[in-house]
Parts: C-alpha cells; sequence; structure tokens
C-alpha cells in the first residue's frame, strides 16, 4: 500500500501531468489512425487479394511439406520484390502427420472409412471390444489445478495405497463425483464428437486401448489431439497421447452402433502417424517506425493447412501479405512498428511456430511488442456474423472497428485457448476479427476437409474482413497514444476476482486482492485521464507493463516461460480448485492439496496485482515524457 506522504506526492503529480498533455499539439486522438487506414484499404484490393491466394492455396501445405515450403517461397519473394525486410528462420519442432486409419469390424461385412489425428499413437490391428460411451458431453471432468499431470475429478488425491497409487496413474476407487463410470479397461470407445484437446486422455485415463470418434455430419475433420502447447518439454512431453484415435463419418458410426444393439462387437483398429522432428521455416516480415527504438505490433497467422486451406488459412495469408505490402509503403506514418509472421506447426505440432518465435525472442517481445493481433478463417462465402475476440484492454477498440466498417453491434469475446495465442506468457493484449457464415446456411462445414478449395473465398468478403485488420492494425500503429484500455482491463481483472471469490464462498477470502485491484484501478483512472493527449515509446512500453502482470495471470495458471495444457480459458484460471473446496470434506486430502494450491496461486495474483500497480506509480512518477 501507498504510504500517505507518497499517495499525496503522487496526486501532486497527477495534477501537473494532466493539463501538460492535454495541451499537447498531437491531432485528435483517432485522427492519425483514420488517415492510415483509409490508405491502407485503398492499397489493398479484391484482385490483389485473390492473385496472392491462388498463388498460395495452389499448395497443399501440411507443415514442414514441400507445398508449404513453395508458399513460404512465394511470400518470401513479394516481400523483397518490395524492398521489406524478411527473415526466414529455420528450426526444428516436434509434428505428427496422421497418415491412414482403418477399422475392421469383426464378422461383419462392414469397412467404415476413417482418418486418424495428429499426434495419435500409432497402432497396427489393435483389437477390443467395442463400448459406447455416448458423447464428449458424458465423458468425466479432469481435476482442475492439477498442472502438468493431468487425472480424472477426484483421483490421485491422497487415496489409500490399497486402492490404487495415490501419487500417479488412476486410482481403482473412483471420487463420488465420478461414481458410475463405465469401465473400459482394454476396450475401445466409441464416442460421438469432434475431440477437444484432452479428449483422448479422459478416455485413456478411464482404461481404453483406443478411440472411434463419430462425426455429426457426414464428413472427416482433421484435428490434433495433444494437450501439449508447442513442441514438447522435458516438463509436458510425458502428455503426448498413448491412446490410438479414428475418425470416421455419422453414418458408419450409426452402423457401428446398429451392430452394437444386436450383441457384442469387436473391431481392430489401426492408425498410422508420422511423428518426430521435422524441420519448419518461419517467415517474419519485420517494418520499421521512422523512430529507431518505437516498439512494434507483432501480427500473424499460420501458413500450414489442412490439403489446400484456402480459407484456413490461404486468404489470411493473402491479406497478411497485402496489408504489409500497404503498411509498408505508408511506414513513415507509424509511430509503432508492424512485425508479420507466418507461423508453421499450428495445424500438426499445436502452434509450433508462434511458441518458438515467443520461446525464442521472449526478451525482445517483452521488452518492445505492445500487442498481438491474430488471423484465421477470414473470407468465408456467405459470411455474414462478425465478432471478435480481445483482451479487455482492446475489447472497446475491436467494437469500434467492426460497427464502423460493417455497422454491426458487437460485444467481443474473451480470447480462448487456441488459433496461435501463445503470447501469454509474454503478457501481449490480443486481438482478432471474425467473420463467419451462419449455421442455418451450413457454417463453417468445409474447415479442417479437403473440400477447402479456393471456390470457399469469396474476394469481396476478403476485402472486407482485410478492412477489419486495416483499421484496427492503424490505431495500434498510428494512434499518439497507443489504445489499450486500462481501466477495462482492471475492470476485468476485479470482476473475475468477484466471480472467484463468489465460487469460494467462506472457504477463501480473495478479500486482499479485491482491496489491491481497487488501489490499481485509482491509479488507472488517473494515467487515462492524463494520457489523453500523447505518449511515446516511454508510454506505450509503460502501459503494457501494466497490463502484463494481469494479463498473465488471467489467462495462464503457469509459468510464463512454460505452456500450460490450454485446457482452461476461464478468467483466474489458477482458481479453478475453488470447486474442490465447496466439494469437499476439509478433512480429506483432496481439500487440503486443493487448498495449498490455491494460497500459493493467491500469492501469484498479489503479486500480479503490486506490480502492475509499481509500474502505474512509475508512469505517474516519470510524467510519461
Amino acid at each position: 500500500m501507498l504510504s500517505a506522504r507518497r499517495s499525496v506526492l503522487l496526486a501532486a503529480i497527477m495534477v501537473l501531468l494532466t493539463p501538460m498533455l492535454s495541451g499537447c499539439s498531437a491531432p485528435p486522438p483517432d485522427s492519425q489512425g483514420l488517415e492510415l487506414a483509409e490508405v491502407v484499404r485503398s492499397l489493398v484490393t479484391p484482385s490483389g487479394l485473390e492473385e496472392q491466394l491462388e498463388a498460395i492455396a495452389q499448395y497443399e501445405r501440411p507443415s514442414g511439406s514441400e507445398g508449404e515450403s513453395a508458399a513460404i517461397d512465394h511470400v518470401v519473394a513479394v516481400l523483397e520484390g518490395d524492398g521489406i525486410p524478411v527473415d526466414v528462420y529455420t528450426f526444428q519442432a516436434y509434428a505428427s502427420d496422421p497418415i491412414t486409419a482403418s477399422i475392421e469390424v469383426i464378422g461383419a461385412d462392414l469397412q467404415p472409412e476413417a482418418i486418424t489425428y495428429s499426434f495419435s499413437a500409432a497402432a497396427e490391428r489393435l483389437e477390443g471390444r467395442l463400448v459406447d460411451v455416448g458423447t464428449l458431453d458424458d465423458l468425466p471432468d479432469l481435476e482442475p489445478g492439477t498442472g502438468e499431470r493431468l487425472v480424472l475429478r477426484g483421483d490421485g488425491a491422497g487415496r489409500d495405497s490399497a486402492a490404487g497409487d495415490s501419487r500417479g496413474g488412476r486410482s481403482t476407487q473412483v471420487a463420488p463425483t465420478q461414481a458410475g463410470l463405465l469401465d473400459l479397461s482394454g476396450a475401445i470407445a466409441l464416442i460421438e464428437g469432434i475431440p477437444g484437446t484432452a479428449s483422448v486422455d479422459q478416455l485413456a485415463l478411464m482404461g481404453a486401448a483406443g478411440a472411434i470418434f463419430v462425426n455429426s455430419q457426414e464428413r472427416l475433420n482433421d484435428l490434433i489431439v495433444t494437450t501439449t502447447w508447442g513442441t514438447p518439454s522435458l516438463r509436458n512431453y510425458h502428455r503426448l497421447p498413448t491412446l490410438p484415435a479414428a475418425h470416421v463419418k455419422k453414418s458408419d458410426g450409426e452402423a457401428l452402433r446398429n451392430l452394437m444393439s444386436r450383441g457384442t462387437v469387436r473391431v481392430r483398429l489401426t492408425t498410422v502417424v508420422d511423428t518426430g522432428w521435422k524441420e519448419h521455416r518461419l517467415v517474419v516480415a519485420r517494418i520499421p517506425a521512422p523512430a529507431p527504438d518505437a516498439p512494434y505490433v507483432l501480427f500473424g497467422g499460420h501458413i500450414d493447412a489442412w490439403y489446400h486451406g484456402a480459407c484456413d488459412e490461404g486468404a489470411s495469408n493473402a491479406a497478411m501479405l497485402e496489408l504489409a505490402r500497404a503498411f509498408y509503403q505508408h511506414r513513415h506514418q507509424l509511430r509503432r512498428g508492424l512485425v508479420v509472421a507466418w507461423w508453421p506447426g499450428h495445424s500438426n505440432a499445436r502452434y509450433g511456430g508462434s511458441t518458438w518465435f515467443a520461446d525464442n525472442f521472449f526478451a525482445d517481445l517483452t521488452s518492445n511488442a505492445v500487442a498481438y493481433v491474430n488471423v484465421d478463417g477470414i473470407g468465408q462465402k456467405d459470411a455474414k456474423r462478425f465478432s471478435a475476440n480481445a483482451s479487455a484492454a482492446l475489447v472497446g477498440l475491436a467494437a469500434t472497428v467492426v460497427q464502423e466498417r460493417s455497422g454491426a453491434e458487437i460485444d467481443p469475446s474473451r480470447p480462448g485457448r487456441n488459433s496461435d495465442q501463445s503470447f501469454n506468457g509474454v503478457g501481449l493484449p490480443l486481438l482478432q476479427f471474425n467473420h463467419n457464415r451462419l449455421a442455418e446456411d451450413g457454417g463453417y462445414w468445409w474447415w479442417h476437409t479437403p473440400d477447402d478449395t479456393i471456390d470457399k473465398v469469396d474476394p469481396e468478403v476478403l476485402k472486407v474482413d482485410a478492412d477489419l485488420y486495416s483499421d484496427g492494425l492503424a490505431a495500434l500503429l498510428a494512434e499518439p497514444v497507443l489504445p489499450v484500455d486500462l481501466l477495462a482491463e482492471v475492470d476485468a481483472f476485479g470482476a473475475a476476482i468477484e466471480r472467484r471469490q463468489a465460487e469460494a464462498g467462506e472457504r477463501f477470502d480473495l478479500g486482499e486482492a479485491r482491496r489491491r485491484q481497487v488501489h490499481l484501478r485509482g491509479l488507472v483512472e488517473g494515467i487515462q485521464r492524463a494520457l489523453a493527449g500523447g505518449g511515446g515509446r516511454q508510454v506505450d512500453i509503460a502501459l503494457v507493463d501494466i497490463l502484463r502482470p494481469l494479463h498473465r495471470v488471467l489467462y495462464s495458471p503457469s509459468s510464463p516461460f512454460h505452456p500450460d495444457p490450454g485446457l482452461d480459458s476461464s478468467p483466474l484460471p489458477g482458481f479453478t480448485a475453488l470447486g474442490i473446496l465447496a466439494e469437499e470434506d476439509p478433512a480429506s486430502d483432496r481439500y487440503r492439496f486443493a487448498e495449498v494450491s490455491l494460497i500459493r496461486e493467491h500469492n501469484r495474483l498479489l503479486e500480479a496485482l503490486d506490480r502492475s500497480a509499481a509500474a502505474a506509480e512509475r508512469l505517474l512518477a516519470t510524467g510519461g515524457l
């Protein structure tokens, strides 16, 4: 807490600082960004976007493939042709290419068409009894707050040794909340739905030997099924799946269930995957601002794809390329630089490229980057619904851009754990614009299928979507003050604390965290008023320094340097173990283990608030100039 003397000093600084900044001669806060956006939009045309799309989506682009490399060569040639500084990084990442799958139904004339998944375990004619597990919603929950170790809810926490090893593996004794689980020992599970990140792990923990997922539609969608984020490390390689998994169409799932209704069904499952170290290439274009020490905005999207990947993600790659060219032509108008990255390893290495960049440029990102803008899946023909994902500090910008460009009023949602959001450890504000087809129009049905071809992209829709990014990026690059809303972020943090306190009831006290959040809010409120007139590198970096500690705790339950499994996208995910306190006997080991975890996470929460407050005080003390 501030001493009374220090509080008076800061108040005096605020009195002096506000007129100093409000009297600056800078244009209105949004005019420079609007001017840049207008000229960039004029340079990005439907025909130009279509030309780049055709050049990229002509290739099938699994990461590390010749097709991806050819697309990368095209991007580099265009950038270099315009004189844009570009680097191509080559590195090894752990990736998994699904090759084929087959399902033999023993004693029946049925051969379902099947594929396997990236990071499925390999199996050759694995035989087992087929057991209908129901849907993904019927799977048991994972225990919250266990970090790198995944266990079923209630398992492995202080069980009697006669019932199972309480230090690892699955106990034969099931917690009351998980009573009635199917015994899948040695069985092959049949389950309806497209697997989530941890679905394969949940089935393995139930004892399954293999899994067959049934699509709810008459198609097959390629996916990845590991909880490791980026290339695994010694901390988490043990979470690579050990369960072979296949995927079948709705009709084949119905046929299998029809056979099961008549009696026991046994199948032989074969899955072939190519998993291991693969060379990846990452293209990074750097468009500097005139000021040599200017910070930068990171703009990224993945270049690898399932099959030809026109919507996912050739259209985005085309927009990135044309936007980079346009901003480079007008780089003299930038207050902040633009770094554009075409990520490899998104689809078959679970964000391997963006994670490699975060790992290898961590210090530079924390010292010089001020936001991460992600692009994914734009240009869909017949798209009608606009939306955005943004951290609270950029929600206002996202909503304004969409409203002004399309007329749609949106309520941007919190970013999930997907789409190369590999920068939560860095602590960057996040932004992504979306424009999707409606479910009644068939939705985005070609996603991750061979049907994601150029005819699924409408160049006029792609132009609309590129314009959203023109406006959003222009604001971030050219506004006198970085357009982040500190107060919105701090308020979102306060709301998250209140939700967690309501969840905890009287069993855990977050009152001190709430008090420190209120103190931080007062500091931030003053800063936002004072900075209405101008900024500069010092202010830009200071604003992100205030946001960074909050963002890390709001989005990740673990260390900034080691990606977590990405299973929990709720605010303050490190506090999900509060649910255990509500359901367990306080005398139980499980309750007490959870309590220790929460005490430690509470310390992390308080430290984040203190660091943000200290950063706010430094900005006030220096006058921001």
